[in-house]
């Protein structure tokens, strides 16, 4: 009888070592980067843009060290540890400017409304989702993107809101079946509200912006 091979899922802790070196090695060549283009006169549009270039490509270059070292804790069987007392805005603010930094197009505005709250949750894997989200969004929208954080008695929600009704905008954000970049980030987004027991909701074509929220309990 022929014999077959059974693969084993990959360990975890392959994909925080993975994060951890490239993390390590975008921040060198991030570091050489800015000591190389120190003496560039911000006059010469072209240089300019050059730099602008290389700084969004070590940023998503550390954005997916952060993505792979989350994915690891998502892979991990065990429960998230959950922290409690969480500054939540500040986690939000920091996570949503850190992708709009790397992906933004120019003249795209960033608002985040983040009103003081604090709340229990996995610190790494919530920026992650914002990060995911942030980024995902900068695709849509043409003018200005809006990251918006309330809470009533029973809920948290931060919500992502393009400026672009459109129907291609809502159709990428509710398909789940193809393999492209924003079906990927809706999948991590999800699994990381699914660990914290929240859930993600997606706004109908109504006409309205395109929008997608987390939903957290309180």
């Amino acid at each position: 009888m022929k014999q077959v091979s059974v693969l084993t899922k990959p360990d975890p802790r392959f994909l925080s070592i993975t994060a951890h070196d490239l993390r390590g090695s975008v921040g060198v060549l991030d570091g050489a980067m800015r000591e190389l283009t120190r003496g560039i006169a911000p006059s010469d549009p072209e240089s300019a843009k050059l730099v602008q270039m290389m700084s969004r490509s070590s940023q998503r270059l550390l954005l997916l060290g952060d993505r792979l070292s989350a994915l690891a804790k998502l892979m991990d069987g065990s429960e998230l540890e959950l922290q409690e007392g969480v500054d939540l805005s500040g986690l939000v603010k920091e996570a949503a400017q850190r992708a709009f930094a790397a992906h933004a197009r120019r003249n795209l505005k960033l608002v985040v409304d983040a009103p003081q709250l604090t709340l229990t949750v996995h610190a790494q894997t919530f920026a992650g989702a914002v990060a995911e989200m942030t980024g995902l969004f900068c695709g849509y929208c043409q003018a200005e993107l809006r990251v918006l954080v309330t809470s009533d008695a029973e809920v948290v929600r931060v919500r992502f809101q393009s400026d672009n009704p459109s129907e291609n905008a809502h159709r990428s954000l509710r398909d789940r079946t193809g393999t492209t970049q924003a079906n990927a980030g809706l999948t991590f987004a999800e699994s990381v509200l699914t660990r914290h027991r929240g859930s993600l909701e997606v706004s109908e074509a109504d006409g309205s912006n395109a929008a997608l929220t987390f939903v957290l309990a309180r």
